[in-house]
């Protein structure tokens, strides 16, 4: 009789077995997570606790906030956005400033959103080739392949298109059905870029482009709640640099004498590279900006500090001219204009902290209520890389901020 008993309950705890087995194979695998990265152009690191904005209070609350985003130098944003996209500095990836030339090819580099200028495989590559499927929506240099490989989705730049627009685009794709649906998100929105030029960064257009960016921020969010939990989404919200005052213009055409296409002269804010072509040019050159204000700090490639990492692609210039704060180069006669840009950037951030940008994330994959100190804007692709559960770029030179084993 014991026997018995001891047979049945074994024979029942084995169906038990076999029954949780079945289930766990019939069971679904768990939704693979897709990241979102929104760039908002031009947001200071202070611009959110300043306005008292709530979305973003909401994100850092249940997510996580840095204190603040290093860009790199020069803090643009056509090299800022590419040092988002890749995870390596101006000098690896190759977009050096928002103009340039390529001495190699002879080609010029003029605010172009040709993904083929990259040096570096960007993240919407990578996500490709891992087979997640990428959208991108107006990220600079983002359009067409990158060595053959681009984005499933891509929504270029518009003049004119909204940021609303972009939000439904993107709660859009984040509804098609798994299979359907790109595991890789980015887009840049509008953030507060356009009226810090214009104003300065206390200008009142700047905070009511705040309120419109954090009512952006409160349509995205509500849109990925809604979508409830079969579709897990890590929202990560990045800016590609601040923003300081300026007040004067230094005209470095007047000093340089130029005949021809060379030197050829490429000025972004406060940043401007010149190339030569010949050993005379050179020393014209020098002569020429020795005659700039003395404020000016005029480098080679070989005088270039080694912690801006900024000469390994080529294309930075012989000659490589920073503006002193409250200044900016222009190459052109600005006197016949009714205004003048009263605010910029492009300077170190290490040496000016106004160019520091914003870090906040939320979702699944994100630590909630996590302050982290300053990171850099090289960490950004590593950690959407490790959200999505692939390698990190191969030349990437930052590290995951939320790594798996954390």
């Amino acid at each position: 009789m014991r026997r018995s008993r001891g047979l049945l309950a074994a024979l029942g705890a084995l169906a038990l077995l076999l029954a949780g087995l079945l289930a766990a194979r019939a069971a679904p695998p768990p939704a693979r997570p897709t990241v979102v990265l929104i760039s908002m152009d031009g947001v200071r690191w202070d611009y959110p606790e300043r306005d008292h904005l709530r979305a973003f209070a909401a994100v850092a609350r249940d997510g996580a906030r840095a204190a603040r985003l290093i860009p790199p130098f020069p803090s643009l944003t056509f090299a800022s956005h590419s040092t988002l996209a890749t995870g390596c500095l101006p000098g690896r990836h190759g977009i050096i400033a928002n103009s340039f030339l390529d001495p190699e090819t002879g080609r010029r580099f003029s605010d172009s959103d040709d993904a083929g200028w990259l040096l570096a495989p960007p993240l919407w590559a990578l996500a490709e080739e891992a087979g997640l499927g990428a959208a991108v929506s107006g990220w600079p240099v983002s359009k067409g392949p990158w060595r053959g490989v681009q984005a499933s989705f891509y929504r270029p730049f518009e003049e004119g298109a909204s940021d609303a627009q972009t939000a439904a685009w993107i709660l859009g794709l984040l509804r098609r059905p798994e299979g359907q649906r790109p595991h890789l998100v980015m887009a840049w929105t509008h953030g507060a870029d356009g009226p810090g030029h214009a104003e300065g960064p206390d200008g009142p257009a700047v905070h009511a482009a705040m309120r419109r960016t954090d009512a952006l921020l409160a349509q995205l969010r509500a849109g990925i709640r809604a979508l409830g939990p079969a579709v897990p989404v890590d929202l990560i919200l990045v800016s590609d640099h601040g923003m300081a005052a300026v007040s004067r213009v230094i005209d470095v055409v007047k000093v340089i004498p130029k005949r021809g296409f060379y030197p050829y002269i490429a000025t972004s804010g406060p940043v401007c590279n010149v190339y030569v072509k010949t050993e005379a040019q050179r020393r014209q050159v020098a002569a020429g900006l020795s005659r700039l204000p003395g404020d000016v700090r005029i480098y080679t490639r070989s005088t270039l500090p080694s912690r801006w990492d900024y000469a390994e692609s080529g294309r930075e210039g012989d000659f490589i001219l920073v503006a002193p704060p409250g200044a900016f180069f222009s190459s052109f006669n600005r006197k016949g204009e009714k205004s003048l840009p009263r605010g910029m950037h492009g300077w170190p951030p290490s040496e000016l902290p106004q160019m520091d940008g914003i870090f906040y994330a939320e979702g699944p994959g994100i630590p909630s209520g996590k302050l982290l100190g300053s990171v850099s804007a090289t960490d950004v692709a590593p950690t959407v890389c490790s959200l999505l559960g692939i390698a990190p770029p191969p030349r990437a030179e930052g590290t995951s901020l939320f790594p798996p084993n954390r």
